[in-house]
């Protein structure tokens, strides 16, 4: 029998106060890696559970993926906090806890009187961690806000992007799931920080500073006066041929890649039969092609090549010639790619009523750790009993609470 592996992050005990999808994802992560993590849910439950409603998912109380995606092993409670009992429930729960997650407004938190400044002195070894829409200051730090606003349309993508007449719309949660990531990395420095010097802290990220973070080389370049702003309405001209995507008689896109236009295109002029790339003056540097005017010569001439065969033959053969390149993939293709199955990025779970999907997996694996795999998250009120049970409440006592709205 093997041995069993510990998870990283075993005996960290976190509790979370949060919605819908970045700040759940964020103690999803750790409780995937081996934190012991409460989630407080009000008592009609996290928006997350009907998120499946419209993206097409079954979202039921056993039989709920989307919510599971971000809410897998966590023990599930939910909690009238407006009510004296459920404060006293709170305040025992905060005591417990090494990292408190919430994505719950400033000025709402300070009215239930559990703002950062009202917990870290009766807590001070707390990580405080609160996730925000814009940030904490600023004249927007109380706007509400979603991944495509605060993340999508605030940070630049959307409309630099913009190739028709109308926005393009992201995946849902796209933005939430990359700032999550920022997130966890904060709360593991904030607990890292505490091992040294005995302290809480308060910690704090937004969908706004992730938005900029992960589009930070189009916000410095924006600013250079090297660099032409597009024109609306001008037609689409890459800024390096030899790195774009192109569309393959098969009908699919396949985006190619070289390293650096000037050092490489000796080797794409012989791998494309496209003499012009090595022999041509107008072609030698990318500067050449946009002042000479021969950067949409060569555009037309890499579109017919890439037209005249599919995008299987020319995965292959670009690969083969140690070229990093991809066919453009749909979301449906994921859950069928070998290689995301061989390692592990996605899993299989079992739901109520012979529902199986494969749900992605936390991107990060350890050669001397384990890890918890997704399972169905589970109803509201889940495991309230147990929960209440473990902080001191009777069974009688619960039953009261419950039959009073404090619990479900």
């Amino acid at each position: 029998m093997p041995e069993r592996k510990p998870m990283p992050l075993e005996g960290v005990k976190v509790l979370e106060l949060a919605t819908v999808v970045a700040a759940p994802t964020a103690s999803r992560v750790l409780c995937s890696y081996g934190a012991e993590v409460i989630k407080i849910e009000n008592l009609s439950g996290d928006d997350m559970r009907s998120a499946g409603n419209s993206e097409g998912v079954v979202c039921e109380d056993d039989k709920n993926p989307l919510f599971s995606l971000a809410n897998s092993g966590k023990k599930l409670i939910a909690v009238n906090l407006k009510s004296p009992e459920g404060k006293e429930l709170f305040e025992r729960l905060l005591a417990w806890a090494d990292v408190f997650i919430t994505n719950v407004r400033a000025a709402s938190l300070e009215r239930l009187g559990i703002g950062y400044d009202a917990v870290a002195g009766r807590f001070p070894r707390l990580i405080y961690a609160h996730f925000g829409a814009y940030g904490p200051e600023g004249p927007d730090a109380a706007l509400p806000g979603f991944d495509s606003t605060a993340f999508w349309l605030r940070s630049g993508p959307i409309a630099d992007w913009m190739v028709g007449p109308r926005p393009f719309t992201p995946t849902y949660a796209f933005g939430d799931m990359a700032t999550s990531s920022a997130f966890v990395s904060g709360i593991l420095m904030a607990l890292l920080g505490r091992e040294r010097t005995g302290r809480g802290t308060f910690v704090t990220t937004s969908l706004f500073a992730s938005g900029i973070w992960c589009n930070a080389v189009a916000v410095i370049a924006a600013q250079s006066e090297l660099r032409a702003a597009p024109q609306p309405g001008a037609e689409y001209v890459p800024a390096d041929p030899l790195s774009d995507a192109y569309l393959c008689s098969d009908g699919r896109w396949i985006g190619f890649y070289d390293n650096e236009y000037r050092r490489d295109r000796e080797k794409f002029a012989r791998i494309l039969d496209f003499p012009q790339l090595a022999e041509d003056s107008r072609y030698e540097s990318l500067e050449a092609l946009r002042s000479s005017g021969a950067m949409a010569e060569c555009v037309e001439t890499l579109r017919r090549k890439f037209a005249s065969r599919p995008s299987g033959y020319w995965q292959e053969y670009l690969s083969a010639e140690n070229v990093a390149c991809q066919t453009a993939r749909t979301a449906a293709d994921v859950s069928r790619d070998a290689q995301a199955l061989e390692n592990g990025y996605l899993s299989r779970v079992e739901f109520a009523g012979g529902l199986e999907m494969l749900l992605p997996e936390p991107p990060v694996a350890f050669g001397a750790y384990s890890s918890r795999k997704s399972a169905s998250a589970g109803r509201l009120g889940r495991d309230t009993d147990e929960v209440l049970g473990r902080f001191g409440y009777t069974s009688e006592e619960t039953e009261a609470l419950r039959a009073g709205g404090v619990v479900v």
